[in-house]
């Protein structure tokens, strides 16, 4: 599918380079490291990233927000304010990145008065490119080739699902409260993936390589793009509750209907 949002092709485009720093990056495992938390990095690559991808939109489109994991919120640009918001995580999967694990991931959402529009997922290793616009399903771009469509998997029995999820590290302040409902989940679906890339595991959701997802604390910049590329794909997204809330509770279920209604029976409890 050609994208008729602008800022969707724009998005495309800007990922190509993106990709490349990312790729040659990762060959060359010399990485300046710092710990923001326990076992929870950035690399001088996650600054550059992100500060290609503000300074390409500031000159697109000035007026546009960015909401980035590395740089916080800022106005791009020198003109009135949009309205438009990008929510940027330059490299999901930063642990795995400094360890030459290849499942990372570049997650861009452009969100517009509240709404997320447009979202690009990419695994810059593979060359795998998700995207999505609102109201025109998701699609994956692998290197240059035709796109595809993307459709959410038919698993109807959570006994039975592959689904991904997140868990801190041990050392983690909220080790202690994520893990009952990670084992909770663990007891009751077919087996589950730590992978390590929340977007990405999102975007294997919506290619119904994964039948699931949850996880208990996702930054916005990790789920906009990606919570987008499974409704497109015919899944649903909800917070723990049930409800739309993702975004602001951080507590994030996302599947097809069956499994993430399953899901959402399990996480109940730790609803907040």
């Amino acid at each position: 599918m050609k994208p008729t949002q602008p800022r969707l092709a724009f998005a495309l485009e800007l990922v190509t380079e993106t990709n490349a720093m990312i790729r040659a990056a990762f060959a060359a495992r010399q990485h300046v490291t710092t710990e923001k938390s326990a076992n929870d990095f950035a690399t001088e690559t996650d600054a550059a990233v992100e500060a290609l991808i503000a300074e390409r939109i500031a000159v697109a489109f000035p007026g546009d927000m960015l909401l980035g994991e590395e740089g916080g919120a800022r106005a791009l640009g020198d003109a009135a304010p949009t309205g438009v918001r990008w929510i940027v995580d330059p490299i999901d999967g930063t642990f795995n990145f400094v360890h030459g694990f290849p499942y990372v991931a570049t997650s861009i959402a452009v969100e517009r008065d509240g709404v997320v529009e447009a979202a690009v997922v990419t695994n810059p290793i593979y060359d795998e490119c998700f995207y999505a616009e609102r109201g025109g399903g998701a699609w994956l771009r692998v290197g240059d080739g035709t796109p595809s469509l993307l459709s959410v998997s038919h698993c109807a029995d959570l006994g039975k699902a592959l689904v991904g999820s997140v868990l801190p590290s041990a050392a983690a302040k909220s080790f202690q409260t994520v893990l009952p409902a990670w084992l909770d989940v663990a007891r009751s679906c077919g087996s589950i993936r730590r992978t390590g890339a929340a977007a990405l595991d999102l975007a294997q959701v919506a290619a119904g390589r994964m039948d699931g997802f949850f996880v208990m604390s996702l930054a916005a910049w990790d789920a906009a793009a990606g919570g987008l590329l499974v409704r497109e794909a015919g899944g649903q997204v909800c917070d723990f509750s049930g409800g739309n809330s993702f975004l602001e509770t951080n507590q994030v279920i996302a599947g097809n209907a069956a499994v993430s209604s399953q899901l959402a029976k399990v996480l109940a409890p730790y609803a907040t």
